[in-house]
């Protein structure tokens, strides 16, 4: 039988490049939803609900506090990007405020709204052209706001596997600690490896152009925002539980990294389903099902629900202030 030719071959290879990974994501969903199908049998929601009326008012307060440091951190996410942006001689002055306003905007929003990647650097895009950033500008903006939570996320499992093993959810009591360990300093060595190729003194160059480097202390500023900011959501989500011997901090970080990255994968809205699915499972051995789930809850008030409406009202302000002037806030004065 003869071979099909390539020029037929290539939509096939399109559209499974464009399918594969929400088919994973709706696979990953499929065997989650039937692993917790034991779990959730006995629980209604009266049970919730009370779990989460009995949640102590220390523990509301305290994750209070956890919120609104994540607020500051979401605000200061691209100052590493802007940093790396005012070393064109035609970027302009951006105040502080602006500067919070395109940051809390980006991050806050597209995690509700899904594929973060494309949606922060689309929330970027909006309001730093409307402020005469050049493309240059921006690109080094959306670039270094986009790898900050890998690197983030590599430094701080890193050092729950070098240091916590038996912490990291599903694995930890499985695969040998030395094993995990060993993975723990290849992530610590690919954040290291960051920060040096960061700060080579020639150019790194791509499809034969050159491209800047932010230089090594741009590049542990962004390890130090994300660490702090990934670090602050999973203590949100920790007060939040009940009081539980051998529940850590690190074995709940440990379980949120791994959930997030799952949520990251399947590429869905704020990871909704597999996110909070990998939370529970990860949890099941400490928590009773009911307070966990009211715990999940409670953070997804407080981390990815509250900031999105905060930014979602900023968001809409900005744009009707522009329009009530009839034009773009470019034409104004850059304060």
């Amino acid at each position: 039988m003869p071979e099909a030719p390539p020029a037929m071959l290539a939509p096939a290879r399109s559209l499974a490049a464009r399918l594969w990974r929400p088919a994973l994501g709706v696979a990953v969903l499929a065997g989650i939803i039937f692993a917790l199908h034991r779990a959730l049998a006995k629980i209604g929601l009266a049970d919730v609900l009370a779990a989460i009326a009995a949640t102590p008012r220390g523990q509301l307060l305290h994750a209070a506090l956890f919120t609104a440091l994540s607020l500051l951190i979401m605000a200061v996410y691209d100052v590493p990007g802007v940093l790396f942006g005012r070393r064109l001689p035609e970027f302009p002055r951006l105040s502080p405020g602006r500067i919070a306003l395109a940051s809390g905007c980006a991050y806050a929003l597209s995690h509700v709204l899904g594929a973060p990647a494309l949606t922060a650097a689309a929330i970027r895009v909006r309001f730093y052209a409307q402020w005469r950033v050049p493309p240059a500008g921006i690109g080094r903006i959306v670039a270094l706001s986009g790898v900050m939570f890998t690197l983030g996320a590599c430094v701080l499992l890193g050092g729950i596997l070098l240091l916590r093993p038996a912490d990291v959810p599903l694995f930890g009591p499985a695969v040998p600690a030395d094993a995990l360990r060993g993975l723990g300093a290849l992530l610590w060595g690919a954040a290291a490896a960051y920060v040096a190729a960061a700060g080579a003194k020639t150019p790194l160059t791509i499809l034969r152009r050159p491209i800047p480097r932010p230089g090594p202390m741009l590049a542990v500023a962004q390890i130090l925002l994300s660490g702090a900011d990934t670090g602050c959501a999973a203590a949100i989500l920790y007060t939040f539980l009940p009081t539980t011997p051998g529940l850590s901090y690190a074995h709940v970080l440990g379980i949120y990294l791994a959930a997030f990255a799952g949520g990251l994968i399947c590429a869905l809205p704020g990871g909704v389903g597999v996110f909070d699915s990998l939370l529970l499972l990860g949890l099941a051995g400490a928590v009773d099902a009911a307070p966990a789930l009211a715990a999940i809850l409670l953070f997804r008030l407080a981390y990815y629900v509250f900031p999105a409406l905060l930014a979602a009202a900023a968001f809409c302000l900005h744009e009707l202030l522009a329009g009530l002037r009839g034009k773009d806030s470019a034409s104004g004065p850059i304060k």
